[in-house]
């Protein structure tokens, strides 16, 4: 009975908290609430618990903007009605429409089809997901675990910001139009982002880093942005709101609050720039400690230029090994050699094929030779990853054996 106490005065404290900032912050009339009888979870402790005050509104004006940006016409009552009707918005939000019911007919529905076939078991839980080397692609971990509660990304690219329409003239909308389909020109035609091209178009004079395309996806997907907070991890691995006067040295992140479309339940993403080579997070001991402190989670790995392959990448590997108790990669992942098969119980997909010329140092003549002689390998309806264009994808759904 204490200790529901105690938890029920955490959740009102916080929520009154959530609701006397977003009165401060408010630039709309137009809001969403979570009401009572709703659940809330707290992302550091994992429990779920139920709200019991009165209704906790949110700005809109995170989803108003991705709107934009996702070609997604406004509802009614936005400050940012008006782009709608521009002619440079207008091509742009036919155009991407074009292509995301090209990509969804080509890929998006296989995804789901074989989703539904083949991680049916591990999509029956709200298991958080977590994606390392991911870049902004929470769009293909949404659409394979479309039940986490949370998805965390770590990367090297920049989080960069929203952008404020609001101050930009019609020339500069144009042209920001032009860099969000540019930037996404790599993901919808090979389903992943070429690391120089993304340092390219994700500079600051342009999409401006991983948030914009993470809130694009998250719309594109049906889903409403809520809440955008900068985040830190502290150095007992702990998640902390981050302001911009804080002197913070540790790894920066940026923490998306969004609801599914039919839900009131939060749901997160959070995405942190770090460097997850061994030096990088012996250097780092808040992300050290956010690895060890991990809870149970299904990692996903997908065009992850094969660095848990090499040795100076054994910390996040390991991390992943201890943690999971469920991987979804292609072989660009964790090296077959590393599957301990007493402990993990390993079903492959697709066709192997060597790595592409980009990797001519990596070899697994392990997975080649089981993928000649296994006669359990399964098909894999949907191109994902460096072979893109070729037929011969693969895919490893490996789940830890409970003993």
């Amino acid at each position: 009975m204490k200790t529901t106490r105690i938890l029920l005065i955490t959740i009102l404290s916080a929520l009154l908290l959530f609701s006397c900032d977003e009165k401060k912050n408010d630039k709309t009339n137009q809001n969403d609430s979570l009401t009572a009888g709703d659940s809330i979870v707290d992302q550091n402790s994992g429990d779920t618990a139920v709200i019991k005050s009165a209704p906790v509104k949110f700005d809109h004006t995170f989803d108003q903007i991705t709107r934009v940006l996702s070609g997604v016409p406004q509802e009614k009552g936005s400050t940012l009605t008006s782009i709608d009707s521009s002619a440079s918005w207008k091509s742009f939000s036919t155009s991407f429409d074009s292509s995301w019911a090209l990509i969804e007919n080509k890929r998006f529905s296989k995804m789901t089809e074989w989703r539904n076939a083949e991680l049916v078991d591990v999509n029956t839980s709200s298991t958080d997901v977590f994606y390392p080397f991911s870049g902004p692609d929470i769009l293909n971990a949404f659409i394979l675990f479309p039940k986490a509660k949370t998805y965390t990304l770590m990367a090297l690219e920049p989080i960069g910001e929203l952008p404020d329409f609001n101050k930009m003239t019609e020339k500069q909308k144009q042209e920001y139009y032009l860099s969000v389909e540019l930037s996404l020109n790599d993901l919808l035609k090979k389903s992943y982002f070429i690391t120089k091209n993304m340092l390219r178009d994700l500079q600051k004079h342009k999409v401006n880093g991983t948030l914009p395309l993470m809130c694009l996806f998250l719309k594109r997907t049906g889903n409403t942005i809520v809440d955008i907070k900068n985040i830190g991890i502290d150095t007992t691995g702990k998640v902390f709101e981050r302001t911009d006067s804080m002197k913070y040295k540790g790894s920066r992140g940026v923490r998306i609050d969004f609801l599914v479309k039919g839900s009131n339940e939060l749901r997160s993403v959070f995405y942190f720039k770090c460097d997850l080579g061994d030096e990088g997070i012996k250097a780092n001991k808040g992300l050290a400690k956010y690895l060890q402190n991990l809870g149970t989670v299904h990692t996903y790995l997908k065009s992850a230029s094969y660095l848990l392959h090499y040795k100076e990448f054994n910390t996040v590997r390991n991390a992943i090994f201890d943690k999971s108790d469920c991987i979804v990669q292609d072989d660009s992942g964790i090296a077959f050699r590393f599957f301990d098969q007493t402990i993990w119980k390993i079903q492959l997909y697709g066709k192997y094929a060597k790595p592409v010329v980009d990797f001519p140092h990596i070899k697994e003549p392990d997975l080649q030779a089981t993928y000649a002689k296994d006669s359990t390998i399964k098909p894999l309806p949907f191109e994902l990853g460096y072979h893109w264009g070729t037929r011969a994808n693969n895919m490893l759904k490996a789940t830890k054996i409970v003993k």
